[in-house]
């Protein structure tokens, strides 16, 4: 015996396959999100734990008056810490979901979406960044010691820069200057 397809298991079905594609869309995001940047010469991304932001913000000597940029800040965890210590703190972020994050978590500092490396940096004091090693810090150390003015601090969290000498270094936090 044939069973009979009422409009409401139809409706059932087409609810389950809009799920399931909205799942997969959001899975294919997520992952390319992590991995597709890191294909494409920039980092992946991983969080800057807030305890670790507050440390390394504190070892640079972060004064109200300063200006701090966050280069790649993901979704805003150091700026929203930042912007504890610092009027004028600024982030860059290609990714869009992440750039609107920040947005949200860090409404006092000003998040620009777009290309870090397309981005001034001559008016920084403070520069912050989590990146990979090679591939972007050696771009990175580059862009600072083209734009960056003499004194301005760098902190890198986890990787060193290569090029620079760190003038303090406490684990996973290295400090550098101009």
């Amino acid at each position: 015996m044939d069973r009979v397809v009422t409009s409401d298991d139809r409706k059932h079905e087409i609810m389950l396959d809009l799920l399931v594609t909205i799942l997969a869309l959001m899975a294919a995001y997520y992952v390319g999100s992590i991995f597709l940047p890191m294909l494409t010469g920039g980092a992946g991304y991983s969080p800057t734990p807030r305890r670790k932001a507050r440390e390394a913000l504190e070892m640079v000597g972060l004064r109200r008056d300063d200006v701090l940029y966050d280069l790649g800040c993901g979704t805003g965890v150091v700026l929203a810490e930042a912007s504890r210590y610092c009027d004028n703190v600024k982030g860059i972020e290609i990714e869009p979901l992440r750039w609107l994050v920040a947005k949200m978590r860090a409404r006092d500092a000003e998040v620009i979406l777009g290309d870090l490396f397309r981005q001034d940096i001559s008016d920084a004091d403070v520069i912050f960044l989590f990146q990979y090693e090679v591939r972007v810090n050696e771009r990175i150390a580059r862009k600072i010691k083209e734009e960056a003015r003499s004194g301005t601090r760098v902190v890198s969290y986890l990787h060193p820069i290569e090029g620079l000498q760190p003038y303090v270094r406490r684990g996973d936090i290295f400090i550098y200057t101009t």
